[in-house]
């Protein structure tokens, strides 16, 4: 066992110094996600050295010790609570805004495991990612309690579409919505959509960026991050608006670019204080899972409740957001 997990450390130790130099090669961005796991293997094998090892301190438990201290100074933060955060009591329901995004899987013909779990959720705002003709025929059919207000179905990863409830209990006004690309020339379709909420202007997107693959996915998603910020800023100089960017990221928040978007844009992760969740990959046990679904909004709001729904029959889990305004 000692052997094994000191490889398995040998290895997390040489990731994570890699990993530091993320911006210099794609290779050493994608050794950027995985400090979850480099911390669990980490914290086993110094449990394992220390009960066998005669000396406990030793030049490998304090290499494992100090790559471990570097991983979770990156992971950390999601457990430290935000400024923002409020108690659930303080509020009434008039006064929150909850948002569900959950990405299907463009290549099963089925929905029916996301419609009815879907179904027994009472959320205000419902977006689908990697919506196809058909799973769109089955969500309109089978989502019962929703209605569905936009859609851009895709045969390819890029389908997408916006449900609202059929019957409305808070003061919601849908204004208006359209499609937009970020940057311009990107062939994936965003939907913004502009609510009004007692009166409030509340703008929302559904974002989605390009899965990390190669040297030129990678560095196409930095211009979709540098795209987003942008738009955020701009979006934002309306100071009469709220702005909610929700969506798959395809990037854990330590993510080196990631962080970025969060310093250039304005907007808060709505993940700080509520730890890891991670949603990708559903297929593997909750340990070897990343986060890469996120929700970010403008300071004029509260994250109030966040949590990782159960398997819809994607390789995502769906994402939960109530939102209070401030």
């Amino acid at each position: 066992i000692k052997f094994w997990t000191n490889v398995l450390a040998g290895l997390a130790i040489i990731a994570t110094t890699l990993s530091l130099a993320g911006s210099k090669w794609w290779i050493f961005a994608f050794m950027e996600h995985p400090r979850v796991q480099y911390s669990l293997i980490l914290v086993i094998a110094l449990f394992v050295s220390v009960l066998t090892s005669k000396k406990r301190i030793n030049i490998w438990n304090i290499l494992c010790f100090t790559t471990l201290l570097i991983n979770l100074i990156f992971i950390f933060p999601l457990f430290i609570p935000s400024n923002q955060i409020s108690t659930q009591s303080s509020n009434t329901p008039k006064q929150t805004i909850r948002v569900i995004h959950a990405t299907l899987d463009n290549k099963k013909p089925l929905a029916t495991k996301a419609i009815k779990y879907l179904n027994k959720q009472a959320t205000d705002i419902l977006f689908f990612l990697e919506v196809t003709p058909e799973s769109l025929i089955q969500l309109r059919r089978g989502l019962t309690n929703y209605r569905l207000v936009a859609a851009q179905p895709k045969y390819i990863s890029h389908g997408i579409a916006w449900f609202v409830p059929q019957e409305q209990t808070k003061p919601i006004e849908l204004k208006r919505f359209e499609f937009i690309s970020l940057p311009k020339e990107n062939h994936r379709p965003l939907l913004k959509a502009t609510i009004s909420y007692d009166g409030r202007k509340i703008v929302l997107l559904c974002f989605h960026v390009i899965s990390p693959r190669n040297s030129e996915t990678v560095a196409y998603q930095k211009i979709e991050f540098n795209a987003l910020a942008s738009w955020s800023q701009k979006t934002l100089k309306n100071s009469k608006q709220d702005l909610i960017v929700i969506g798959d990221f395809n990037s854990t928040p330590w993510y080196g670019p990631f962080r970025q978007l969060l310093s250039k844009s304005g907007l808060v992760n709505s993940q700080r204080s509520f730890g890891i969740q991670s949603t990708w990959n559903s297929v593997l046990p909750g340990a070897l899972r990343i986060p890469i679904d996120h929700c970010l909004h403008s300071k004029s709001l509260t994250t109030i409740k966040r949590f990782i729904g159960s398997d819809i029959g994607s390789d995502h889990l769906p994402l939960f957001v109530e939102l209070k305004l401030d």
